[in-house]
This record gives C-alpha cells, sequence and structure tokens, in this order.
C-alpha cells in the first residue's frame, strides 16, 4: 500500500497539541462515566434494598469503546474544550496515563518480537512495533481508568502479530504474561480483542522506519564515495567503506527501537523522517562520542601508535546530512521546499533527541501512579466485589 494514500498518514499522524486534547478528552469522558457509573450503581442499590444489590448487577450501562480519534483531523466542529469538565483530582490526569501506556508498551518488547522471554514469541521487530503503534492509537480515543492497558497491550501483541502476518498461539501470550509476572488469561485477550478493533475503527494499517534506515544507509555507501559525496563527510581515513557505516546504521535502529516504545514519535511524523532524523541523531552521538575518546587517546599514545594506527580502525565519520539533502535530491525538488523540509527535520530532530535523552520515570513515581489508579480506575472493582461477596456468603453458610 502507498503510504501517502494510507489511512497511516491521514487518520493517524497528529501535532503534539492535537495529542494533548485526543488525550485530555478521552481522560475526561472516562471520569465522566466512572461518576455516572458510581451514581447509577448507588440509585440501584438504594432502590432495590441491600439484599436484592447483593443477588444482582446494578442495571447500569456498560462502557462505551470510543474511536474519536480517527476523526478528529478531519471534523467540523471546534477542537475539544478542556475547561468543559471540571476534573476531579481523585483521577489520573492526561499526562499520568501517558506515562502508564508508555511504561506498557516497553512490556512489548519482552512479551513478543526479536527480545522476546519465549521462543515461540520471537519475531521480527516490525510486529512489537505495530503493537505499540496499535495500543497507542487505542488509548487516544480510550482511557486506562476504563480498559485495563495490560489486558489491552498483550491483546495488541496478538492482533499485531496476525496483521503482520506472523501469527502466534494466543495460548504462548499468556505463558508470556505468566512469565512476565504480569498474567493475562486467553479469554481476557480475546476479549479485549475485540474492543481494541472498535477502538481503532478497524484501522490495522502501520508503517515503520526501520527499512528506511537501511535504505538511507545503502544509498549513502555509494553516495559518500562519489566527488560529489566526499565534500559533505568529514572521516580520518582516505576513502568511506559500508561496514564505516555499520555503527551508524545499528544505533539509529536501537533510537527508533526505544522511541517507537516510549514515546509519541510514531504519531507525530512520517516514517521516512523518523528513519532520516535516526540516522542524523546517531551520526552525533557517535562523532561527539568518538572526538572525547580521540582526545584521550592522543594524551595516551605514542608516536609509534599513532603512526600505527591508520591501518584496521573504525572510521571517525562526521555527515552533513543537510549537504546530502540538498545535494542527493535538489533535482527532486524545489530549493525553497527542500529548506522548508529540512526546518521540520530540524523540529523533529530536537524532538528525538530529547525523548531519547530522557531518562525513564522511576519506579516510585509508576507505583505512586498505580496505586491513584486502583482507587479510580473501573475496571477490577467488580471482580474484587465479587469476591468479597462470594467470601461473606460463604462465611454465613458457615455459621
Amino acid at each position: 500500500m502507498d503510504y501517502e494514500n494510507s489511512t497511516h498518514v491521514r487518520d493517524w499522524t497528529f501535532t503534539t497539541q492535537q495529542l494533548e486534547e485526543l488525550r485530555t478528552r478521552s481522560n475526561h469522558e472516562a471520569q465522566r462515566f466512572i461518576q455516572q457509573f458510581e451514581s447509577a450503581a448507588l440509585d440501584d442499590h438504594d432502590d432495590k434494598g441491600e439484599t436484592a444489590a447483593d443477588s444482582s448487577s446494578p442495571s447500569i450501562i456498560e462502557p462505551q469503546v470510543h474511536n474519536f480519534a480517527k476523526s478528529y483531523k478531519h471534523a467540523t466542529t471546534s477542537p475539544y474544550d478542556p475547561t468543559s469538565f471540571q476534573s476531579n483530582s481523585s483521577f489520573i490526569t492526561a499526562q499520568e496515563e501517558v506515562l502508564l501506556l508508555n511504561f506498557y508498551a516497553s512490556k512489548l518488547l519482552p512479551l513478543i518480537g526479536p527480545m522476546a522471554t519465549i521462543s515461540k514469541l520471537k519475531r521480527d521487530i516490525k510486529v512489537s512495533s505495530t503493537a505499540a503503534f496499535i495500543f497507542k492509537r487505542f488509548y487516544l480515543s480510550n482511557s486506562v481508568l476504563i480498559f485495563d492497558p495490560k489486558v489491552i497491550m498483550v491483546a495488541s501483541a496478538f492482533l499485531a502479530s496476525k496483521v503482520e502476518d506472523a501469527t502466534v498461539d494466543v495460548r504462548y501470550l499468556e505463558d508470556g504474561t505468566r512469565v512476565m509476572e504480569a498474567h493475562v488469561k486467553v479469554k481476557e485477550i480475546i476479549e479485549a480483542e475485540v474492543k481494541l478493533i472498535k477502538g481503532i475503527d478497524f484501522d490495522l494499517c502501520c508503517f515503520h522506519p526501520y527499512k528506511v534506515v537501511l535504505a538511507f544507509t545503502e544509498d549513502l555507501r555509494t553516495f559518500l564515495k562519489s566527488k560529489d559525496g566526499r565534500k559533505f563527510v568529514t572521516v580520518n581515513k582516505d576513502v568511506v567503506s559500508g561496514e564505516d557505516l555499520r555503527p551508524i546504521y545499528d544505533l539509529a535502529r536501537d533510537i527508533i527501537q526505544k522511541l517507537m516504545f516510549t514515546s509519541d514519535v510514531m504519531l507525530i511524523s512520517s516514517p521516512g523522517r523518523i528513519g532520516f532524523v535516526a540516522m542524523m541523531l546517531a551520526n552525533e552521538i557517535l562523532a561527539t562520542k568518538d572526538s572525547s575518546s580521540n582526545i584521550k587517546d592522543e594524551n595516551m599514545a605514542s608516536d609509534d601508535n599513532i603512526a600505527n594506527s591508520t591501518t584496521g580502525v573504525t572510521a571517525m565519520i562526521k555527515i552533513d546530512f543537510k549537504g546530502y539533502l540538498m545535494c542527493r535530491f535538489a533535482s527532486d525538488k524545489k530549493q525553497q521546499e527542500i529548506e522548508t523540509l529540512w526546518k521540520e527535520i530540524t523540529n523533529l530532530f530536537d524532538f528525538m533527541k530529547i525523548a531519547f535523552d530522557q531518562e525513564e520515570p522511576d519506579m516510585m513515581t509508576l507505583k505512586g501512579i498505580h496505586k491513584k489508579l486502583k482507587k479510580c480506575r473501573l475496571w477490577g472493582k467488580e471482580d474484587n466485589g465479587g469476591k468479597r461477596k462470594k467470601k461473606k456468603r460463604k462465611h454465613n453458610e458457615d455459621n
């Protein structure tokens, strides 16, 4: 499928402001529903009496799966006004939800993909990435207050394996959650998958930047050896070989892999730009690291070592990516278009650099959010309540 005409770019690429609006709306919708749910349950309890309430479920509506994010950019109405709802401080905020979602998305890597803890769940990285993309799409219209992120995360892995034609047995996913000490039953996974599909409005099309990095690496291998290309690279050897670009390639993939699971990069930009910027960032990190190492080596090395160091060493490369872009694609696009594109790339570079350097939230912060969520979430309460009622009933029978 052509990316430019896909639903990926048409319906699932947003600005950071739009993402904030969507998440605020989903958080407020969830708070509103829970308040109505609790009010209806209380009224039902008063109407039926305590004895009747114990033997039958409250006559209240089920939570609805939303999918308003898909059509958000095309809506003719005004954007959601966060001041239209008075948020309750007892609920977790949209920002706290993002921290939880990034945490759960990162757990997809040991569940399914090349780093899966169970061998039968080892798949290509694109399966994990598709799962993360689907998972985050769902929670642009829905909230962790209503739907358990752990169960939705596992359902995302199951659905992604089918989307990428690498289907896994759902029972192995249950085994995987056991190994991760976060057990999710097969029945829960299948039920959550139905909600997940509804929440993304059956939109399963996902594109990833991994092949982009490979394509640019292959092009640079040829370009940097050419007469024009040599002007845009600084290197500590005469000729750039293909292997000299491997460290950039490897680190760029690592950068993408981290950001696909712990940031919104896939929701704000195209795979092509993400892959290109990942290589820019990798080159900057390696060039800075090599420069520091070189200074230390020069201070420690003898003259003989320096004389012999020109053979068999890893090249120190610094690529002028703007020059590469201008020279390589000037014939395809006008100068002004490339300048505009470069500004967008620079903004994305700043975003990705901050996201890559950002430390993961400490476990104490996450535990605090989980503790707060446990007090205000909708899911899990009915099961716990049912267990308490069964225990109470059994106690009365014994007496």
